[in-house]
């Protein structure tokens, strides 16, 4: 799996998108930092699926970021959903980076709200990686559940 990161364009997007009129448009061009979940729960690759699904459970997350042991760097995650396929299975054996079913897509925190809506829309997306450079460790991890309470408040 491979990690995808959003350009930042911070005045280009704003400035194309500055024609909020409703409270809906309001928050689509607020920055994705405000509405983020604060953190990541990490495991690295050499994990088993297992401590997977332990992580899960314990932080009470749907997904896990799966990083590399040597470089930390994010392959992929374990969701939830993915590993309703090891059920039955040996999950002691396998290791982690076996049970990825979503690719890394970042954005910067400071992108609108209206680039991640978009992100979030494409097939295989369910969550970003909140960060402001690939190097950085995450901020935060933006999702639709998250989008949608900013659209309710």
């Amino acid at each position: 799996m491979t990690s995808a990161l959003l350009p930042h364009h911070p005045d280009s997007a704003r400035e194309h998108y500055s024609t909020a009129t409703s409270l809906g448009d309001e928050i689509l061009e607020r920055e994705v930092g405000d509405f983020m979940t604060p953190g990541c729960v990490c495991i690295s690759d050499d994990a088993s699926v297992e401590q997977a699904a332990q992580a899960l459970s314990r932080h009470r997350v749907h997904a896990v970021l799966v990083l590399g042991a040597k470089n930390g760097t994010p392959l992929g995650w374990v969701t939830a959903r993915g590993l309703l396929g090891w059920i039955g299975r040996d999950r002691h054996l396998a290791s982690a980076r076996d049970a990825i079913t979503e690719q890394v897509t970042a954005i910067h925190p400071d992108e609108c709200v209206r680039v991640a809506l978009y992100a979030l829309s494409t097939s295989g997306t369910t969550r970003l990686l909140v960060r402001r450079r690939p190097s950085e460790m995450p901020e935060g991890v933006i999702t639709d559940f998250d989008l949608a309470m900013a659209a309710g408040r």
